[in-house]
């Protein structure tokens, strides 16, 4: 009777959630203030589900670290931890912080806590990122402050070639001062970042706040979401989609940016096309899918919302409800600017954009659109570029073609209402 009083207790407690998983503190593992990598790797290594990277009186300090193979894992780091680079510890170009290989089902929390390397010690390269996540599944961060990486502060894609991460979930970090990207995803699938900011990001081009940038034709872009994000300071593009080498064989892209926010990125000493947003496809056989961006908002820029040398046959852009604000303020780009994918040789039709209630508002006596072929025989017309824009501008300039031919123009059906500027 004993024996199966306990076990229907038992019993009791695991349907009923009773039993909760292990909990280990990562100090307790044998913390050294000089050199903390040891206690951090066997914290993550022992049997405990949860481990706590604990406040000491010192930052943790550590060298280059990879989990591989890695499941079932919760780290939280407590409020005002610092997860440090160690000096001269990162000699290769490739070593990062933290890098994330074959895991499943981990989560990093982190609320008041930071990732920090020392981006002037690393003068070569641009591969050492502070969180690397390669080809896992159900990566799930929130709360940091990630900084000062010598490469991206956060990578996401896969191990080789084709493969690709799935299920990554990023919730309120700050990703800032990183030398090429705040975020780069190169290969990935269900992605959501929410509440996230990409600043200040500068050392070597790009510099982008967020670039999504695959390597292969085999890699994927597959339902990607940035909800209620801000990029701003980046020395490059705000956002960039450089999406050359996906071809039309590869997946098709999906991407969402939702109620995002965007000031002030790419600065003129950059030398790549400046715009806040920046998209580009494979200017022969681009990518097909889907782009959208909803009710983003900018506020500022030395230049305009848009630069794509974008086929109408590439994925599909479009543009719900969003307001670009005291944009084009250098006066030599225009809010949107389409340029020839090649050119030397002929290229398709450019377009394929929908612009739904786009409200703009600029001083500069600037058209709307540029469209810019190197020759006339180069550029092969717009197409499938359609929409409404709401301007404020007191010199009403729709369109302008430099070598080019709008008769060549495609179902394009732009709507055009200028409000004058007090």
């Amino acid at each position: 009777m004993v024996l199966k009083a306990i076990l229907f207790v038992f019993t009791l407690l695991v349907v009923s959630g009773g039993i909760t998983a292990q909990t280990g503190k990562a100090s307790t593992f044998g913390y050294q203030e000089s050199d903390a990598t040891e206690a951090f790797v066997k914290a993550l290594q022992s049997s405990y589900d949860t481990i706590i990277i604990d406040k000491q009186k010192e930052d943790w300090i550590i060298r280059p670290i990879t989990l591989r193979n890695v499941a079932n894992k919760t780290i939280v780091f407590e409020n005002g931890v610092v997860l440090r680079a160690k000096k001269n510890a990162f000699p290769r170009r490739g070593d990062v912080l933290l890098k994330l290989i074959n895991c499943e089902n981990i989560k990093l929390s982190g609320y008041g806590a930071q990732f920090t390397m020392n981006k002037e010690e690393y003068t070569d390269g641009e591969w050492r990122m502070a969180l690397s996540i390669l080809s896992s599944k159900a990566i799930t961060v929130k709360g940091l402050l990630i900084s000062n990486s010598g490469g991206d502060g956060i990578y996401i894609g896969g191990v080789k070639k084709g493969e690709f991460s799935d299920g990554i979930y990023i919730e309120d970090i700050i990703s800032e001062n990183h030398k090429r990207q705040g975020m780069s995803i190169v290969s990935a699938k269900n992605v959501k970042v929410v509440n996230a900011t990409f600043k200040n990001t500068k050392g070597v081009l790009p510099e982008a706040g967020v670039d999504l940038e695959p390597d292969h034709p085999e890699d994927r872009i597959e339902n990607i979401v940035f909800e209620n994000c801000v990029f701003t300071g980046n020395n490059h593009s705000g956002i960039l989609l450089a999406l050359n080498k996906l071809t039309s064989a590869s997946v098709p892209v999906s991407v969402r940016f939702f109620k995002c926010y965007l000031k002030m990125n790419h600065v003129p000493s950059n030398s790549y096309a400046p715009a806040e947003i920046v998209i580009n496809a494979n200017a022969t056989d681009p990518v097909k899918g889907a782009i959208e961006f909803e009710e983003l908002f900018i506020d500022g820029s030395l230049w305009g919302v848009l630069y794509t040398r974008k086929l109408s046959k590439a994925f599909h852009v479009t543009f719900r409800n969003c307001y670009a604000r005291n944009i084009c303020q250098n006066g030599t780009m225009p809010p949107f600017y389409f340029e020839v994918p090649d050119y030397f040789n002929s290229s398709g039709p450019l377009g394929g954009f929908t612009f739904e209630n786009f409200h703009v508002s600029y001083t500069h006596e600037l058209p709307v659109f540029k469209v810019r072929s190197s020759s006339l025989r180069t550029l092969k017309g717009l197409e499938n570029i359609t929409g409404k824009l709401i301007v404020r501008n007191s010199h009403k300039k729709s369109i302008e073609y430099i070598k080019y031919h709008p008769a060549q123009n495609r179902k394009v059906s732009l709507d055009f209402q200028f409000e004058d500027i007090p």
